[in-house]
């Protein structure tokens, strides 16, 4: 910047300019990584968690084999497989998001959502065993952070440094 009397003169406005119209055009789709990288930490926690309740057969309340009388246990793999991140999705007021859930039905007609909700919160036959809750407050900051980074990493690729 050059001052002198009544003049100011400044160099590089419009390539600064530039960038920050590149930085609007692109918000959505560096918003939609970000949310991408944060919600890709929580799901994989919540997998984990899954799998290890999945894999304990205590948390049905299982004795030699059998859930309830007459009834076999055998893993099918349908719960843990339904499992996924949705679209991200973009909103008019400027919000992204997207949700972690259970889509589909069993081999039995059972839906998967359900079936999680039961193991999460517990039924009148089987225990409460929580995974998602646990894992969302375990990966929390870790995500925010993750996105922050996204964010950063972006803004640097649009503006060159």
């Amino acid at each position: 910047m050059v001052c002198s009397m009544a003049k100011i003169q400044m160099k590089g406005l419009n390539e600064y300019a530039k960038k920050l119209s590149d930085l609007e055009r692109r918000q959505d789709e560096v918003a939609a990584k970000a949310v991408y990288a944060g919600a890709g930490i929580v799901a994989d926690e919540i997998k984990k968690r899954l799998q290890e309740n999945l894999d304990d057969p205590a948390y049905a309340g299982l004795q030699e084999g059998q859930i309830f009388k007459g009834m076999n246990y055998e893993q099918t793999g349908e719960l843990l497989d339904s499992f996924g991140v949705a679209p991200i999705k973009v909103f008019a007021d400027m919000n992204t998001s997207t949700k972690l859930g259970f889509d589909g039905y069993d081999e039995k007609g059972v839906p998967n959502q359900l079936k999680a909700r039961a193991m999460e919160s517990g039924t009148s036959k089987l225990k409460k065993r929580p995974f998602v809750r646990p894992a969302v407050n375990a990966t929390k900051k870790q995500a925010i952070s993750e996105m922050g980074n996204v964010i950063d990493e972006e803004y640097k690729k649009i503006t060159g440094g």
